[in-house]
């Protein structure tokens, strides 16, 4: 019986031709999803700066302020000294690492088309100076100047490169984690004793002296603005368990409470019920349970509970019994 010869040898080639075609349809499917001949662009920011090694700043709009850090917190160095909100001057100091959307050489004579021949602010962050210019009118990208670069990027840190020096004032009336030692307000005084207990003078309720205490140690302005005129009104005084001594004078009880620190010259505008709690003890709930409250302001319990919705919904309370 004769032998049929295979046909092995005669598929080499083939097998060879299918393997070429894939090598080539592989190598077009890399050319259409890499792209060669096109480099894949990193990131660019405007500066590489470490903001968190900064100490030291500037910021220049319709003033000149300077910021600096101390004990790991940001004050406000110029036009005045006072404490600056920590997180703001953060979100100062990211703009130096926003991307920056487009950017190529910027000509000197090309200063004023771009609003940077007057900058509308400038950051100077010691190695690195930003100049922020006008905004480009379709997307509304800030015009940034970095040495001789011009850098478009998205805007949206303005306010804080327009801002007043006031408006970087912490709003905190003490000191960030600041306890009381010592408290005098017109017709009380307060001092903490060895055992950690208020003494009142004339004596009062020591739980409610705690409470307002813990009011003054948290207690935020609405609004800060540099102090106009002298100083006038009643003084308090307060003692800070590190030794710090510090004095408000109430300027304003209503319809908000004004308090002045006259070392700073800075003006604390307080809501009108955060104030009212600033200024005296509050009545505790062992005061008041007994009813007492109620008989002394001649109003019977159900009309109180009417007056109190109509305080809610804004509505005016009609008291003449109508």
């Amino acid at each position: 019986m004769g032998l049929v010869p295979t046909a092995g040898p005669l598929m080499k080639p083939k097998l060879w031709l299918n393997l070429a075609l894939l090598l080539v349809l592989a190598t077009l499917a890399g050319v259409a999803f890499f792209e060669p001949g096109q480099e894949v662009s990193k990131p660019v920011y405007l500066t590489d700066l470490d903001v968190d090694a900064i100490n030291r700043f500037e910021l220049t709009n319709q003033e000149s302020l300077v910021f600096a850090k101390r004990d790991g917190h940001w004050w406000l160095a110029s036009p005045f000294q006072a404490p600056a909100n920590d997180i703001r001057i953060r979100q100062l100091l990211n703009i130096a690492k926003a991307e920056s959307r487009v950017h190529y050489p910027l000509k000197p004579e090309e200063l004023g088309k771009f609003e940077l021949d007057k900058p509308k602010a400038v950051l100077n962050l010691g190695s690195f100076t930003l100049l922020f210019g006008g905004s480009e009118p379709i997307d509304k990208l800030r015009y940034v100047q970095v040495g001789n670069t011009l850098h478009l990027v998205a805007d949206d840190f303005s306010h804080h490169l327009l801002a007043k020096a006031t408006d970087y004032v912490d709003k905190k009336l003490l000191p960030e984690e600041a306890k009381l030692k010592e408290l005098s307000l017109p017709g009380l005084s307060a001092k903490l004793n060895d055992k950690g207990q208020w003494n009142l003078e004339p004596p009062g309720d020591a739980p409610a002296m705690s409470e307002l205490a813990n009011t003054w140690q948290s207690a935020r302005a609405i609004e800060v603005k540099r102090q106009e005129g002298q100083a006038r009104g009643d003084t308090i005084h307060i003692v800070l368990t590190n030794g710090q001594s510090l004095e408000f004078v109430v300027m304003q009880r209503e319809p908000d409470v004004l308090l002045v620190r006259p070392d700073w010259k800075l003006e604390y505008m307080v809501a009108v019920e955060s104030g009212k709690r600033l200024l005296s003890l509050q009545k505790t709930n062992a005061e008041t349970d007994d009813g007492h409250e109620e008989e002394e302001s001649g109003a019977a319990p159900a009309k109180k509970v009417d007056e109190t919705k109509d305080d809610e919904s804004g509505e005016d309370v009609d008291t003449d019994g109508d």
